[in-house]
């Protein structure tokens, strides 16, 4: 019986860590609505808790040829200005995200992976 409950909070606790997604880890979009119109206009914006300029600064330096980055360290907005806009570097986007330490993008109070984001929005 002791190892029938001791499994079951083993199970439950790797559960729920595995179900937390970090603040940190998540880029707020500015909706569904603008991300349709970023795509046309090729400026999209990202809002990254917790990091600090010198952190997006880094990671945008690696992207310079696809997007420009403008970071507001108050109010945490990252402004992405598409060198060329087109789907590849479109694609990229999701790399600096990465880079910047942001796993799911949230939008419109629903959080979803890089990859969902890259498929249905990029």
């Amino acid at each position: 019986m002791k190892n029938i409950i001791y499994s079951l909070f083993v199970v439950l606790g790797f559960s729920s860590i595995s179900f937390t997604q970090e603040k940190s880890e998540i880029a707020l979009s500015q909706g569904k609505q603008e991300l349709v119109n970023s795509k046309t206009s090729g400026v999209y914006e990202f809002t990254l808790t917790d990091q600090t300029s010198e952190g997006v600064n880094k990671a945008a330096n690696y992207y310079t040829h696809y997007f420009t980055v403008a970071f507001d360290q108050n109010s945490g907005v990252a402004t992405l200005t598409m060198v060329e806009n087109n789907e590849r570097s479109r694609a990229v986007i999701m790399r600096f995200l990465t880079a910047s330490g942001a796993r799911y993008v949230d939008i419109d109070g629903s959080v979803i992976s890089l990859n969902e984001f890259m498929v249905d929005f990029l």
